[in-house]
Formats: structure tokens, C-alpha cells, sequence
């Protein structure tokens, strides 16, 4: 005979045998310290970039039309240069006054977006060498109130448009610390 203990035991160990267990899921984990503190600077370090890229964009000034259209005052950019916005045979332009460009000069890819003729090739001398390009010889430049026919561009010398010696020469140009002032030439 067995004693009722013995019949116990074979009982648990039976029902043991056919229970099977789930398999045990980990307890979510919340991110650790390392993680919250990287996604703090990494937050810090965007908002400084996008701060310091707005102070130090440049500001293209839209021209200051007065005295009946016959001067445009243009304000210093926060690079401590002058842009401008402008047109190129009506097409509109923004312009970085380049007093030591010879030409009004334009990327290939502005050229024709504003339609400017195919030009003869040219080599021109830029300040990072020799480049390649073409000159276009008729077009119309205007910056405010003043329009210059019959410029000569240079087209393919960079991808920043310049307002060059060919236009300021043809206008009286006056420089200040924080502006410079366009004032059409009477007509001779």
C-alpha cells in the first residue's frame, strides 16, 4: 500500500508535467540617464546650429527706392557684404555687390533661367583661378529705380551673382560703414 503522501507527490508531479509556462516577457525599460542627457545636447546643439545660422546668413536687402527713383540704398548683410535684389532682363536676382568683379556675372543655371543667349566662351580670372564660361554680350540689369541696357555677363563664374564694375560704373556709387547708396548718373 502507499501512503497518502507518496500519492500526493505523484499527483503534483503529474499536473507539473502537463502545465506549460508562457515564456516571460521583459518588463519595459525606460531610457537611462546616457539617453535623456544625449537627446538634451543633441536638442541644445541643433537649436545653437539653426541660431547661429540664422545670425549669419546673409540679409538681402530690398533696395531703399528714393529721390523719384534715382537712388537705391542698400544695407550692410550681417556677412559684412551687399546683396541686393535685382532683375536680369525682367528675371529677378539677387545680386552680391562685387566691386572688384569686372562683368555682372551669373551661374550657368541662372543663365537660363532668365534666358540669357548662349554668349562667346571666355576665360575669366576669379579668385580661385581660371574658369571657363562665356560672356553674353546685350542685357538689361536693374537694381531699384536704375536700369542699365547693354551689359555685357559673364555666365559660369560661380554660383553667387555678382553686380560688377560694368553696372557700378555706370552709376555714382557711395559707400558708408552700414550702407552703400546707388544713385543714377544725370544723362549727358
Amino acid at each position: 500500500m502507499t501512503s497518502p503522501r507518496t500519492t500526493i507527490q505523484r499527483a503534483r508531479a503529474k499536473a507539473n508535467d502537463r502545465i506549460v509556462s508562457a515564456p516571460r516577457r521583459a518588463a519595459p525599460r525606460l531610457p537611462s540617464k546616457t539617453t535623456g542627457y544625449a537627446v538634451i545636447w543633441l536638442s541644445l546643439g541643433a537649436f545653437v546650429f539653426l541660431a547661429l545660422n540664422a545670425a549669419v546668413s546673409p540679409k538681402v536687402a530690398r533696395p531703399i527706392v528714393t529721390e523719384g527713383n534715382e537712388a537705391v540704398t542698400i544695407e550692410r548683410s550681417r556677412d559684412q557684404h551687399f546683396y541686393v535684389e535685382g532683375a536680369i532682363n525682367g528675371h529677378p536676382v539677387t545680386f552680391l555687390v562685387d566691386t572688384g568683379a569686372s562683368l555682372v556675372s551669373v551661374s550657368n543655371e541662372l543663365a537660363l533661367k532668365v534666358g540669357l543667349a548662349p554668349g562667346a566662351p571666355a576665360i575669366f580670372g576669379t579668385a580661385g583661378g581660371p574658369t571657363a564660361g562665356r560672356i553674353v554680350p546685350e542685357a538689361s540689369v536693374r537694381v531699384g529705380g536704375i536700369r542699365v541696357d547693354g551689359i555685357r555677363v559673364a555666365v559660369g563664374t560661380g554660383e553667387q551673382a555678382l553686380l560688377g564694375q560694368n553696372f557700378l560704373n555706370k552709376v555714382e556709387l557711395t559707400q558708408g560703414s552700414d550702407r552703400m547708396v546707388l544713385r543714377a548718373r544725370p544723362a549727358l
